[in-house]
């Protein structure tokens, strides 16, 4: 089992976007994201995780590393320069 609380405790925001995004072929959305970080308690590790989340995205965006259609619940997916996360290569927080 994943240990997301210890994940976003301990990685990046970005990489746990980047994270998120590569789980699944269809990627995820933002919502989901949001509801993400609010269950596992980024609100303890930033002071307004939802800005944090927008700007980490945004940059993201802007990087090549993931894209996103720009409407409301449409999928964010992987870009041409996503990576995958250095804590998910070292099979951190129970990833396999």
């Amino acid at each position: 089992m994943i240990d997301y609380i210890a994940m976003v405790k301990n990685e990046e925001m970005s990489e746990v976007i980047l994270f998120l995004v590569g789980r699944y072929e269809s990627g995820t959305t933002y919502p989901d994201m949001d509801r993400f970080f609010g269950m596992y308690k980024a609100e303890e590790k930033y002071n307004s995780y939802n800005i944090k989340l927008i700007h980490d995205k945004r940059a993201l965006e802007e990087s090549g590393q993931i894209f996103s259609a720009k409407i409301y619940g449409a999928g964010i997916q992987k870009g041409p320069n996503w990576k995958e996360p250095k804590f998910v290569t070292e099979k951190k927080y129970g990833i396999e």
